[in-house]
């Protein structure tokens, strides 16, 4: 059975500090991360603690309750992330941590896979990328189209007792395309069963480095709905559609 804690709407204001900053909100998030005041359409939750101006420490989790980020950030906006952070599969394993300064990625990024078999680590130089959130040139998986259909065809499965149990159905997966290629931040938007849906998990995340989303030539993060479609009569699932673009 599955406990849900309910939250004031919006925002929740647990305690000032001497200057009259507010420590502590909870708010609700969408896919895309935008606020919204219904938790009964939210996907995350996110707290804030306010520290000082240029301090905010920040926690996000899944609507189920299990963590999916935790870390800081230089600004009330929330634009500039600063400091550790560590990043979490909906499963609760860890996918990747390292450290940004005033909103990019700096130093050595450790990354997992879904199951936490380990990836390559990446190493980012101290620099200070143009940010922005909103991409004029969207990511394109390689080689293409084509070559998506081929991989969804070659990589995805069909749990044999979704098979067994003539479960079938669309599920949506969300997830980020950040600056450099990598796909992160997987999650079932709008699923069928645990079966299809713990599947279409894996397979997104074990997605290759695509082609990052650009504006005005600096490439940036960009967020995409998935569909996947587990189908009985086609179950190699070549009549998959290809992602649509949220930038």
């Amino acid at each position: 059975m599955k406990i849900f804690l309910r939250l004031s709407l919006f925002a929740l204001v647990s305690g000032m500090n001497l200057n009259g900053f507010c420590q502590t909100i909870t708010e609700y998030l969408d896919p895309q991360f935008n606020v919204v005041k219904d938790s009964a359409n939210c996907k995350y939750v996110r707290t804030v603690n306010r520290l000082a101006d240029d301090n905010f420490k920040v926690q996000v989790n899944y609507k189920s309750g299990s963590l999916m980020m935790t870390g800081g950030y230089a600004d009330k906006d929330l634009t500039l992330e600063n400091g550790a952070f560590t990043y979490y599969y909906a499963n609760g394993r860890i996918e990747s941590e390292g450290s940004y300064r005033k909103g990019s990625k700096i130093g050595n990024w450790k990354r997992w896979n879904y199951d936490g078999r380990p990836k390559p680590d990446r190493f980012y130089p101290d620099d200070t990328k143009a940010r922005s959130p909103r991409a004029t040139a969207p990511a394109k998986f390689p080689g293409g189209t084509t070559a998506l259909q081929d991989f969804v065809t070659d990589s995805l499965r069909y749990p044999k007792e979704a098979l067994e149990r003539k479960i079938e159905g669309t599920v949506y997966v969300t997830f980020i395309v950040d600056s450099n290629g990598d796909v992160r931040q997987a999650e079932v938007s709008e699923g069928v069963h645990y079966l299809l849906d713990e599947e279409a998990l894996r397979f997104v995340s074990s997605m290759p480095a695509w082609t990052p989303a650009t504006r005005n030539g600096v490439t940036v993060d960009s967020s995409y709905i998935f569909p996947i479609n587990f189908s009985i009569e086609n179950p190699v699932n070549r009549n998959v559609k290809t992602a649509s673009s949220r930038p």
